[in-house]
C-alpha cells in the first residue's frame, strides 16, 4: 500500500494514510465476522498494517521530500 498510496494519492498525508490503513482493518473485521476471510490472514494483515505502518510514514516523508527533477 506505501508505494501506490504514496504516489497515487496526491493528498496523501500521515493522517490519511492511518485512516486507510484503519479502514482496511475494519472492512478486514467485516469480513472475517462474516466468514469470508480466516482468522490467520484476518491477524496477518492486521500484523502487517501494524509493523509497516512506520516504514509508510517514512516513505511518505521520503515521497513528499523528493523534486520533480529526481522524479524524471
Amino acid at each position: 500500500m506505501r508505494y501506490w498510496f504514496n504516489r497515487k494519492a496526491i493528498w496523501a498525508n500521515p493522517s490519511s494514510i492511518k485512516s486507510n490503513a484503519a479502514s482496511l482493518k475494519k472492512f478486514y473485521t467485516f469480513l472475517h465476522e462474516k466468514g469470508l476471510v480466516g482468522k490467520e490472514d484476518f491477524l496477518d494483515l492486521k500484523q502487517t498494517i501494524k509493523a509497516e505502518m512506520p516504514e509508510c510514514l517514512e516513505a511518505l516523508g521520503r515521497f513528499d521530500s523528493q523534486s520533480i527533477e529526481e522524479e524524471w
